[in-house]
């Protein structure tokens, strides 16, 4: 079996060895010459790819972020498309109005022509119950796979390397993603600030800016938190981070998954994240759940685990066993029977 793969832009360098992995019948197809500059790559993704599946000779078509081809269902092509969120309809304060607009144009629309819905979470299925009108039972819940670099042990001398170059210190608590208002940032500090900094790890915020940066480094100088900002982090470095890190907290207020919580499950660190939603499917029976505003909450958690190495420790291994759960080629058997479903 052939795989196409159609991409609005050149793979980027860090993609590269990803690639060195497809399977030799695998091509990847980019727009026209006229249709790469940025503004018309999306009417190439959006009006034109059915019509170029037709012509590659697809059998099935599978729109992995929230879209199908307009030009699709003409074709007769059948066509699947993976929904991970719709986080521009349950917290529309946090987008502009005119992205609101063209989402809800897309989304909506993919999912009522699509052949058969992917959503990555329970919680994703949900919503699309509750704002497109979709019979839960045409949903087939299938969550992103985990990146096996987090699980791989990391070589002591490569980790110093990794710690020294990004002066990471000695002992830090960990939280990755960007750093915004939804990430819930602010409520760390405030939990951070209630504990006793002389026996509490500094906490090492990893995430590009998204606005909350400079809040956030002002409300800890304030609070007397010691915070540790990194904009920046190689991929092949973030395994080296999350390895290190003695807690992972992610108080996020909504997610459509939550991919860093089974990063450092895998990674072997414990976590704490927020209760409800889709965190508990990322995060599984182990990992402690406090309510995403709860700063006191959230500061006994934290006490509770660096102060009780032998909870730490079943964490860190039930953590492991849970994200098992997301390799590729578990999660591969129910996309591939789904994929067979419509051929067949």
């Amino acid at each position: 079996m052939g795989v196409t793969l159609y991409s609005p832009a050149a793979p980027r360098g860090e993609f590269m060895p990803w690639l060195a992995t497809l399977p030799p019948r695998a091509t990847i197809c980019l727009p026209p010459v006229a249709l790469r500059p940025a503004p018309l790559r999306q009417y190439w993704r959006t009006f034109r790819l059915g019509r170029a599946a037709r012509r590659d000779g697809i059998d099935l078509y599978h729109g992995l972020s929230h879209e199908i081809p307009r030009d699709l269902p003409r074709t007769g092509i059948p066509g699947v498309v993976t929904f991970h969120d719709l986080l521009f309809e349950r917290h529309p304060e946090l987008f502009p109005a005119i992205d609101r607009l063209s989402y809800a144009w897309r989304y909506r629309w993919s999912a009522r022509h699509a052949t058969a819905i992917v959503a990555v979470s329970g919680q994703t299925r949900d919503d699309l119950v509750a704002w497109y009108g979709v019979d839960p039972e045409d949903v087939t819940i299938i969550p992103p796979p985990r990146d096996p670099a987090f699980g791989r042990p990391v070589p002591a001398a490569a980790a110093a390397a990794v710690r020294s170059r990004l002066g990471l210190p000695a002992t830090y608590l960990l939280s990755v993603g960007t750093l915004e208002r939804r990430k819930n940032h602010r409520v760390l500090v405030e939990a951070l600030a209630l504990l006793d900094p002389g026996t509490t790890p500094a906490l090492v915020l990893v995430g590009r800016d998204g606005g909350e940066a400079k809040a956030l480094a002002a409300a800890a100088a304030a609070r007397g938190v010691a915070v540790r900002i990194l904009h920046h982090v190689a991929s092949n470095d973030l395994p080296a981070v999350y390895q290190d890190a003695s807690l992972f907290l992610y108080p996020s207020l909504f997610e459509g998954f939550g991919m860093p919580i089974v990063e450092a499950l895998s990674a072997g660190v414990p976590v704490i994240t927020s209760a409800g939603g889709c965190f508990p499917e990322a995060g599984g029976p182990s990992t402690r759940y406090v309510t995403s505003t709860d700063a006191v909450g959230l500061a006994a958690a934290i006490r509770d685990i660096l102060d009780d190495p032998m909870l730490a420790a079943r964490m860190r291994d039930d953590g492991r066993r849970w994200a098992g759960r997301f390799d590729a080629t578990a999660l591969a058997a129910p996309l591939m029977a789904l994929y067979h479903s419509l051929l067949h």
